[in-house]
């Protein structure tokens, strides 16, 4: 089971809309937490991005131990959230960084 967490109004996006070209590149991380400091990780992750977050995506792993979550952030706001989120949660491991929206 898992929670998606959606920051903004869903709204589907098409390769055909003009506007589609003129959002900036957003990215996906991949990060694994412990479960009790999911919560600070959304606090976190929410006041440093504001409206640059996308979603959250939350899955737990590791028989409930551990927690996988993607975040889907402006690519101006990766090194931001990653030098955050290394300083206060230093057992996250992070995994794959997608770059989304690119024109």
């Amino acid at each position: 089971m898992h929670a998606f967490f959606h920051t903004k109004a869903a709204r589907r996006r098409s390769i055909w809309a003009a506007d589609y070209r003129k959002t900036p590149p957003a990215c996906v991380m991949q990060l694994t937490v412990d479960t009790a400091a999911v919560t600070a990780l959304r606090q976190m992750v929410t006041r440093i991005c504001g409206d640059a977050l996308e979603f959250m995506r939350i899955e737990a792993c590791e028989h409930g131990a551990r927690m996988k979550v993607w975040l889907c952030v402006g690519a101006s706001m990766v090194a931001r959230v990653m030098e955050a989120v290394m300083q206060s949660l230093p057992g996250a491991e992070f995994g794959r960084f997608t770059v989304r929206g690119a024109a």
